[in-house]
């Protein structure tokens, strides 16, 4: 994967990163989809010594077939297990799910809806923040998975 660089404070780039990968209807190596990974920073010293991971949330922006609709879901990944999606800022319109371990998050919307991209940016930031406390604004970092193998679906 190729990694870009953002501000958390200003993540204009992955939107438009996954404004990309919307548009084009991109159903992925395996016919799964594609994701747009978001990692926050590494764990600080302190925090790493005593087993914490980096955290990312993985926004499935197409579906099987290359689909792009309602609900979005964003598959955290960290140190938390399947609690990681509770600890994520309630908003509006989205739903939690922690699902054989896994955490999810999930933004709703209305059939044939235009996606809120914007809004599904800044509540997988909000959730990485929420689970990273310690992550500075830059240096996070995104990038474009078109290998995604969805066993769980």
């Amino acid at each position: 994967m190729e990694w870009v660089i953002f501000d958390r404070r200003e993540p204009s780039v992955v939107v438009e990163l996954i404004r990309g990968v919307a548009a084009t209807g991109d159903p992925g190596e395996y016919g799964d989809g594609v994701e747009v990974v978001l990692e926050a920073p590494a764990p600080s010293f302190l925090r790493d010594i005593f087993g914490a991971e980096p955290a990312s949330a993985h926004i499935a922006v197409t579906k099987p077939g290359g689909e792009v609709g309602y609900p979005f879901n964003v598959r955290l990944v960290s140190d938390q297990g399947g609690d990681a999606g509770h600890r994520a800022p309630r908003r509006a319109g989205w739903a939690v799910s922690n699902s054989a371990g896994l955490a999810f998050l999930m933004q709703k919307g209305a059939a044939g809806a235009p996606p809120d991209w914007p809004d599904l940016v800044e509540g997988a930031i909000a959730a990485l923040t929420a689970l990273r406390t310690d992550a500075g604004d830059p240096g996070w970092r995104a990038a474009v998975d078109r290998s995604v193998f969805r066993a769980y679906w």
